[in-house]
């Protein structure tokens, strides 16, 4: 009986030791050279920049999608308002929902436009007026310019 005590006690001291061997190996590869622990600075120095840089690069490649989208959907015009200089004589044709504001300078209307700024319609030709807003309500409406002129338009527009 005492031999199987001790033979017991033996086993029991082995097995404690060889786990305790095991952990302490496990243990000891964490944090080596090959394998580092992660770090306060690593992540602010390193992992959450390169995210950023990531994310940020997403972010332009899906604004410019919906840039690309909102201008389709606008009739392919430009969706902010573009500074165009037409000289006497020539003419500005307009898409359906072309906005424009004569800046300076005369021009007129072949066709019925919409005054934004005044709440009426310019029916068939007319002067247009400085600094009022109009909208073009049908395609290939034209604005000939009488006299050199400046417009701000937002859609789309041939000049010539």
């Amino acid at each position: 009986m005492k031999r199987n005590k001790w033979t017991s006690r033996l086993a029991c001291v082995l097995l404690v030791t060889g786990t305790i061997a095991g952990v302490a190996l496990a243990a000891g590869t964490q944090g080596s050279q090959s394998d580092p622990l992660v770090t306060l600075s690593y992540l602010n120095d390193t992992a959450v920049p390169e995210i950023m840089k990531q994310v940020d690069k997403k972010l332009d490649t899906r604004e410019a999608e919906l840039t690309k989208k909102l201008q389709e959907a606008a009739g392919g015009g430009q969706t902010s308002f573009a500074a165009v200089d037409v000289s006497e004589g020539k003419t500005l044709t307009l898409s359906a929902g072309t906005q424009f504001l004569l800046r300076s300078g005369t021009a007129s209307s072949t066709a019925a436009l919409v005054d934004l700024t005044g709440g009426e319609t310019l029916a068939g030709t007319g002067a247009l007026t400085v600094n009022h807003l109009y909208m073009a309500t049908a395609d290939a409406q034209a604005v000939t310019v009488s006299s050199s002129a400046t417009f701000l338009i937002q859609g789309s527009y041939t000049q010539g």
